[in-house]
């Protein structure tokens, strides 16, 4: 008799609260939101790789291209510039990479695809206009081009940001120089040199700037 005693309370029914709390575990909206949560952590889990990745392959190829242009092979640097900007655009929050492109630049210009450094340069300017570089960079691409009006509006614009960028002021005195505006040349150099007087043996080697190195002050 007693074990029957002992084993009709050991078979009690469970805790009214324990029913009602596994019956809410059950329901369609709490699954609904497990669903939800997962998909969430799974989407940005993913979208979290494929930033790294792309991340990760600009630095690579943006490393890459540059000991490409120190050891004087442009033409691969280009290509190898051009993948890093396509895994930069990939990256979708962090496109943007000016030096990037103004690397790449100067890859064309050594490469003397004048056309395709001057739309480098531009987007650049795009990128960081608040950067004295790409200007600097643009009106030297109009200037091997022998495009000297391009150069000269060119630096005439950024120096109005850029008043004490001294490479401004001597592309500018190139571009005067090409455009036999020997005076207003002599004038811009002066000015040039004024910020950084290293520039003078630059115009010394300079052949558009010979007539107007002499006429310095």
């Amino acid at each position: 008799m007693s074990s029957k005693k002992n084993q009709s309370q050991e078979h009690a029914p469970p805790a009214e609260g324990a029913s009602e709390n596994h019956e809410q575990e059950l329901t369609p909206t709490n699954k609904t939101f497990r669903i939800v949560v997962m998909s969430f952590c799974l989407a940005a889990t993913l979208l979290f790789l494929w930033v790294w990745h792309h991340q990760t392959q600009f630095n690579d190829d943006y490393r890459k291209a540059v000991f490409l242009m120190r050891d004087g092979d442009a033409a691969q640097a280009i290509e190898v510039y051009q993948k890093a900007i396509a895994n930069k655009k990939r990256t979708l929050f962090f496109t943007k990479e000016p030096s990037a492109h103004n690397n790449l630049g100067q890859a064309y210009l050594q490469a003397g695809q004048h056309a395709h450094a001057v739309a480098s340069f531009k987007t650049v300017i795009e990128m960081a206009p608040d950067i004295a570089e790409g200007y600097v960079n643009l009106t030297t691409a109009y200037l091997q081009q022998n495009l000297p009006a391009d150069a000269r509006q060119t630096c005439q614009r950024a120096l109005e940001m850029f008043p004490g960028v001294a490479l401004l002021h001597y592309n500018l005195a190139c571009a005067y120089a090409l455009e036999d505006n020997v005076p207003k040349a002599v004038a811009s150099l002066t000015r040039a040199v004024e910020l950084n007087p290293e520039l003078k043996t630059l115009a010394q080697e300079e052949a558009a700037l010979r007539e107007v190195v002499s006429a310095l002050r």
